[in-house]
């Protein structure tokens, strides 16, 4: 185990994911039979996810991959940059829409048709898909910052490959899913409790990266430049996900971290209270298997872990929406390809796809 998984685990971050697992149980149509995905739905409300494992076979993964390596290696592929700007800007992360090409499709629609009895319980077939796309980390990446994804979105992450804790997998914090009355829960505390929870966590995580990123610009393998150093923490290019010094204490617009998250009132509730919300609440780090797929709440506390590996993670995701979407709203959230853009496709569309 490496220096930085064990230091990770020092920090309260718990790599054991078998209270969050289901098996898939497949029906004589390779559908999810109506007793697993009840028992998926009851731990999606309960955690805000669930981790539903051998969802696809071998064979499956592998075509799945390689429709993946396809659109990474297309030299003309399109690109988004919606978070992590500076990881991708120096090749250290890589969000990549996927085309409505037919392969895509296909392998898409397999998804959805399988897992088709859990996505309609949360999603109506006539709601769109928002994105299709695949998420690549690489060494020396920086770990995201604890934060909600715009509400209303249904997560699909597909692991078409084994995914190892130094891999980094992804983050998220059981039970923080916001639902109409939650806010009673813990006494009345629940809202403020998360809350804490989020800047507790996000302390430790700046810290982290901060350390990393200047151990990686002094000597370690990979080695990173002044340049991107200087990018990572003191530059004035927007990043929600770095441990950009200048941004933290300039107050800047980063709505996920900065100073101006510490007012009086804030301080004197971690005082107050910061004990209690950090044993009420904890993170995970999911690293699936090959097969296994994540389906969570995009509201949930959830963050993208750095990659502390030499090998890259590759993960499928699909985003499905949850209600009615203006499609302003769905442009400047997501980051769907232009055919995607072009031609918009629902749910049920997808599952009916051939």
């Amino acid at each position: 185990m490496s220096s930085d998984v064990a230091a990770l685990r020092t920090s309260g971050l718990s790599f054991d994911t078998s209270e969050f697992e289901v098996e898939a149980d497949l029906d004589d149509n390779a559908c999810i039979t109506q007793e697993c995905a009840r028992r998926l739905c009851e731990a999606i409300d309960k955690h805000g996810f669930v981790i539903a494992k051998h969802f696809l076979s071998d064979r499956e993964c592998a075509a799945g991959l390689e429709v993946v390596r396809t659109a990474l290696g297309d030299p003309a592929r399109e690109r988004s940059s919606f978070a992590s700007q500076t990881d991708i800007r120096h090749g250290r992360r890589d969000f990549c829409p996927l085309p409505s090409t037919e392969p895509v499709l296909r392998f898409c629609s397999l998804l959805a048709r399988r897992g088709e009895r859990v996505l309609t319980e949360y999603c109506s077939t006539g709601w769109a898909v928002l994105e299709i796309s695949t998420l690549t980390s690489y060494a020396g990446c920086s770990h995201q910052y604890l934060h909600r994804d715009p509400s209303g979105v249904l997560c699909v992450f597909v692991a078409l490959e084994d995914v190892s804790p130094e891999q980094g997998g992804t983050v998220l914090a059981p039970g923080t899913h916001p639902f109409i009355g939650f806010h009673r829960g813990y006494g009345g505390k629940a809202e403020l409790f998360m809350r804490l929870f989020q800047l507790q966590c996000n302390m430790r995580i700046m810290r982290y990266n901060l350390r990393k990123i200047t151990r990686l610009w002094r000597s370690e393998q990979p080695r990173i430049s002044t340049r991107e150093f200087v990018e990572r923490v003191f530059s004035k290019k927007r990043d929600e996900h770095q441990p950009n010094i200048y941004y933290f204490l300039t107050r800047s617009p980063n709505s996920v971290f900065n100073l101006s998250k510490f007012g009086l009132r804030t301080l004197i509730r971690l005082v107050q209270y910061g004990k209690e919300a950090a044993r009420t609440f904890r993170l995970i780090q999911a690293s699936p298997k090959r097969g296994a797929v994540i389906i969570y709440r995009s509201d949930i506390l959830h963050a993208g872990p750095d990659n502390r590996s030499e090998h890259p993670r590759y993960f499928l995701n699909i985003n499905l929406a949850r209600d009615v979407i203006h499609p302003e709203a769905w442009h400047n959230g997501y980051s769907p390809h232009s055919s995607l853009r072009a031609k918009p496709m629902t749910l049920g569309e997808l599952i009916n796809y051939r």
